[in-house]
């Protein structure tokens, strides 16, 4: 199969985003939090992108003053307040690009990209949504939570991490949130065990399901909805990938999505165009579980 069919067949089954809503702006730093371990919040005064963000969809942040690392950085917005002109970003210090960050203080400026990629679906009607996250994979959440109970859905707030102090501060979250289930590996806090232990129950009162994390527990997610009487609930996933430029350009971010039934070949698509966010069922899993985790 040439590229080009290829590229293609991936639109098909996906769709692209919409790379005309994109801007750059110059953004300062208004606030820098700290939270537990290496995790922290980032806000900057970005009125034009405020404006245009939504869940799920993510900006390239470079830090002025310097070229290292070369290229920017994606990060999925947290939050993006179009009365105050603001946009924040939930992180963890796991590479360059989020060491940069963390060493900035207010007044410090970046350029700030986007919105870019393909953001979460809201529901046309009011009902129930579950929102999985598992570590850093909180990230878009907040933001994907305050616009739901806009739209008055109920949410129910699913957080798994490896210790309590790398679970989403409970502070942070929106407010409204009808329910907050906690998992900790060790124990430390909620209950005992990763996020898949006690998914089912929780999942049989909701009308769908959004989740984000590392792409081993969305691929478990998947799994265990998949094979349950619960197979046909909607689900979509925002998953990892190296981005180099975000709009589709340097291929650094190829993800394989499933054939559509026409065809047997391989479908590659681009996170950064047919994702972040991607129904599950349209991603092949095993050969996307082969794929290196991606630092930021």
């Amino acid at each position: 199969m040439s590229p080009t069919a290829n590229a293609t067949s991936a639109k098909g089954l996906a769709g692209e985003s919409d790379l005309g809503r994109a801007i750059e702006e110059l953004a300062e730093c208004s606030q820098l939090r700290p939270l537990a371990r290496n995790l922290f919040e980032i806000t900057f005064q970005s009125p034009a992108i405020a404006e245009l963000a939504r869940p799920g969809e993510f900006a390239q942040i470079w830090v002025e003053r310097s070229h290292i690392p070369l290229l920017r950085r994606p990060f999925s917005f947290s939050r993006a307040d179009r009365r105050d002109g603001t946009v924040a970003f939930y992180l963890g210090v796991v590479g360059d690009g989020s060491r940069r960050l963390r060493a900035l203080s207010p007044g410090d400026r970046v350029r700030i990209l986007g919105p870019l990629g393909r953001g979460f679906t809201l529901p046309e009607t009011p009902g129930r949504s579950a929102l999985i996250l598992g570590g850093l994979g909180a990230a878009p959440f907040p933001l994907l939570a305050e616009r739901l109970r806009q739209l008055g859905e109920e949410v129910v707030w699913v957080n798994g991490a490896r210790t309590a102090d790398e679970l989403y501060p409970d502070e942070l979250i929106p407010p409204g949130v009808q329910e907050i289930v906690q998992f900790t590996e060790d124990g430390s806090q909620g209950s005992t065990g990763r996020i898949t232990a006690g998914l089912l129950p929780l999942l049989k009162e909701v009308d769908r399901v959004y989740a984000c994390g590392p792409n081993h527990m969305l691929g478990a997610v998947f799994q265990l909805i998949s094979s349950s009487s619960l197979a046909r609930l909607p689900l979509e996933v925002s998953i990892e990938a190296p981005m180099g430029c975000g709009f589709g350009t340097c291929l650094g971010c190829a993800i394989p999505l499933r054939a559509d039934g026409t065809n047997t070949e391989p479908v590659i698509g681009l996170c950064c165009r047919q994702g972040p966010v991607l129904r599950g069922s349209l991603l092949d899993w095993e050969q996307l579980l082969l794929q290196p985790a991606h630092l930021a």
